[in-house]
């Protein structure tokens, strides 16, 4: 699961000013991983916004080098999009798929290929983690806290819970390892975990 996120958990992209110390090009969350990965799973939103924007990037010779290098990267794999309700996918390679989230990724996962990514929108990254099957969460956290939006992590009250910890087998709870925190030049902080798999 590839996702951007704010202090206060929500799946959204802070707009800032301008930073002229900020790297433009500075990228952990995608770059080092554009060869590793050959599909990627959208929504329908994140789809739409994906195809609007991305597929003529790496011949516009306005954008910078890393537009252009994740242009062809995205130009490239191959999109499975979750939709209901969308009827066309025109940006090649695509594809709709309606679906159950376990059903797909267990046939993926059979066939040869490389990594699959999750990149976008919260609901879909939601009924992922829910069907237990993101094994890895790579996040950039910005510093804000906006206090609206789509969250990236659903929550709900538990009237049953008599004490402030949820244990190891709760039900809905998932655990991962940190394997690198990176802060960014812009005050955002990159974070990748790995599923921890119970011993």
């Amino acid at each position: 699961m590839v996702m951007f996120m704010t202090l206060d958990g929500q799946a959204q992209f802070p707009v800032y000013p301008p930073d002229p110390e900020a790297d433009p090009e500075e990228d952990p969350m995608w770059r080092p991983r554009m060869k590793s990965i050959d599909a990627v799973i959208l929504g329908r939103k994140a789809y739409q916004k994906w195809a609007e924007f991305w597929p003529t990037k790496q011949n516009d010779p306005s954008a910078s080098p890393w537009s252009k290098d994740f242009s062809r990267f995205a130009n490239s794999i191959q999109k499975i999009v979750f939709s209901k309700t969308l009827t066309t996918a025109d940006w090649e390679p695509s594809r709709i798929v309606r679906d159950d989230p376990s059903a797909e990724i267990r046939r993926l996962k059979s066939e040869k290929g490389l990594d699959i990514a999750i990149g976008g929108g919260p609901r879909i990254a939601q009924a992922f983690l829910e069907a237990d099957l993101v094994d890895e969460m790579l996040l950039n956290v910005f510093p804000s806290i906006v206090g609206r939006g789509k969250p990236l992590f659903p929550t709900a009250d538990d009237p049953d819970l008599q004490e402030d910890r949820i244990p190891i087998g709760a039900a809905g709870r998932h655990d991962f390892r940190l394997k690198a925190a990176l802060p960014q030049s812009d005050g955002s902080l990159f974070v990748h975990y790995e599923r921890k798999v119970p011993k």
